[in-house]
């Protein structure tokens, strides 16, 4: 790389508005995390008491859980989308553009899969083998 491009990235404004955006949302996730671990400490206690879960809760650790994500993805390049308070708080499970993500189809792993190898040889009820 020529010193004058790297020069002209370093005085680029948006990525160190960027870097300021970044270390903020490090900061609300790790306010985010405290929150998560008294809403786990909760939902064991609500369990341990009453043998159920809080099922009312499940609406927001959903809601929270998409949050966490939505800033991960920011933190780490996958989007230039910021989370919460600067968009809608997310509701419900997180809706990802499918760009770079891998596509796991199970179905069509399945019709793809070999056939498993037949057991040969006596069966541990001294049944013979079919062929």
């Amino acid at each position: 790389m020529d010193p004058q491009t790297a020069a002209n990235h370093l005085k680029n404004q948006t990525t160190w508005q960027r870097l300021v955006f970044m270390v903020l949302f490090a900061v609300i996730l790790h306010v985010v995390d405290l929150i998560l671990v008294v809403f786990i400490v909760v939902q064991f206690l609500f369990r341990a008491v009453s043998g159920r879960l809080f099922d009312n809760a499940a609406p927001f650790a959903q809601s929270l859980s998409t949050y966490i994500y939505e800033i991960f993805r920011f933190l780490t390049f996958r989007t230039d989308v910021m989370p919460w308070p600067f968009a809608p708080w997310p509701d419900g499970s997180p809706i990802d553009d499918g760009s770079e993500q891998p596509s796991f189809d199970f179905a069509a792993d399945a019709t793809a899969a070999q056939p498993r190898a037949r057991r040969r040889g006596p069966r541990p009820t001294g049944e013979q083998p079919t062929t």
